[in-house]
């Protein structure tokens, strides 16, 4: 991912995250406040060489994205105004915390361990092209060239769930969003599934 696409990568993220992220319905952001935020987030990860877009070889359109980290950095060191953006996803934030706190020893592990796959997303008019595949296994091999161990997920739905499962992820843990309680309050009560934490070693074969 580079400069020149930022802001076509940002439009494409706010749209599939508002549309498709299941507990975004929940927070229902205004989108106009979102891309602004989206811009911030998407320009901050260029310069971490761990982030990849899809390309239409036709037209040149973004079609497709894979947002990744280091699993032992924090994305709130960006500055205020990701700090700002995250706490309209408070809850969303602890659940992602408290999966990764309970199926990782988190605490143990070091810069350049392990990547995470933090969010990926397809443009609606390209699914079932195995998009999502490919970007998926050009992180891992990035990933593994770059000599990190091994790559975690959260997947907030069946449907990725599913497609990190035929890359070769392995389920390490699930939550269920209905059993979820933050401060007394089930925030998620009646959101359907759970999110489910998703783990590939890099010295697995593709």
């Amino acid at each position: 991912m580079s400069t020149e696409y930022y802001k076509a990568a940002a439009q494409l993220y706010s749209d599939v995250f508002i549309s498709d992220e299941p507990t975004t319905h929940l927070h229902a952001p205004d989108p106009s406040i979102f891309i602004r935020y989206a811009e911030i987030y998407v320009r901050s990860l260029i310069p971490k060489n761990l982030s990849f877009i899809a390309l239409d070889s036709v037209k040149g359109d973004i079609i497709g994205f894979i947002f990744c980290l280091d699993l032992a950095s924090d994305i709130t060191d960006e500055g205020e105004e990701m700090v700002r953006f995250l706490s309209h996803f408070h809850e969303t934030v602890l659940l992602i915390d408290e999966l990764e706190h309970r199926f990782l020893e988190i605490e143990k592990i070091s810069a350049g361990e392990a990547l995470h796959i933090f969010q990926i997303g397809v443009d609606k008019k390209y699914r079932r092209s195995k998009i999502a595949h490919s970007l998926i296994h050009t992180a891992l091999d990035h990933g593994r060239n770059l000599g990190f161990s091994k790559v975690i997920a959260d997947c907030t739905s069946s449907a990725s769930l599913q497609v990190f499962s035929s890359c070769g992820f392995e389920l390490a843990g699930f939550i269920d969003y209905d059993a979820c309680c933050m401060n007394g309050e089930y925030f998620f009560a009646g959101l359907d599934g759970g999110i489910s934490l998703v783990v590939k070693k890099l010295d697995d074969v593709l």
